[in-house]
């Protein structure tokens, strides 16, 4: 989901708030995984100069670093296989600038070539017109310098109405998140190997 929510805040579609909203059962979010591969609502690829255990690293430890208006994460490893690292079950916590945070569920964890997340809107204060979304990141190694990212992502709006904008704004935006994200973390691996 990545900085979807910012460039559709732009777009004004940020008006609905998840109060009052119902836990989404584990077996619908299993279904949405399967999705990802099948039928997703936005997908997007990008090349990055950087190895793929790199990549892997940067998406997913460092999203703070590649999300506008995201200045900090914690993470909580207690729901992992192995409480003292990232992990299936682990949670992921962006900490906003406005001091409002999301939450994100690793339901995959294959490194360096795949993982997965659920963006649990119920535990966020995070607004956006979105039940929830899954998103499943794939890499692949090019070569020992490029890594190939491909990201499909499912999603529910919050009603109909914004489900045909969304859908546009949302494929739109994740295209240009991904470049942006492609140029941060290349820069970061350059800057990094020279050191």
């Amino acid at each position: 989901m990545l900085r979807v929510k910012f460039s559709l805040a732009i777009l004004a579609l940020t008006l609905t708030s998840h109060a009052g909203s119902q836990m989404i059962p584990d077996g619908l979010i299993t279904e949405e995984l399967e999705r990802t591969q099948t039928e997703p609502d936005s997908v997007t690829e990008v090349v990055i100069d950087a190895p793929a255990e790199y990549v892997f690293t940067f998406l997913t430890t460092r999203l703070h670093e590649y999300v506008a208006d995201a200045s900090a994460l914690e993470f909580d490893h207690s729901g992992s296989i192995r409480s003292d690292q990232l992990g299936e079950g682990s949670f992921r916590t962006a900490i906003m600038q406005n001091g409002e945070f999301l939450v994100q569920r690793f339901l995959l964890m294959d490194p360096p070539r795949e993982f997965a997340y659920h963006a649990d809107m119920q535990r966020s204060t995070l607004k956006a017109p979105l039940q929830y979304s899954v998103g499943r990141y794939r890499l692949t190694e090019l070569n020992k310098q490029q890594t190939r990212l491909n990201v499909a992502v499912t999603y529910r709006a919050t009603s109909r109405i914004f489900g045909f904008i969304l859908r546009r704004a949302f494929s739109a935006a994740l295209r240009r998140d991904f470049d942006r994200a492609a140029d941060i973390i290349s820069s970061a691996y350059i800057e990094e190997s020279a050191s």
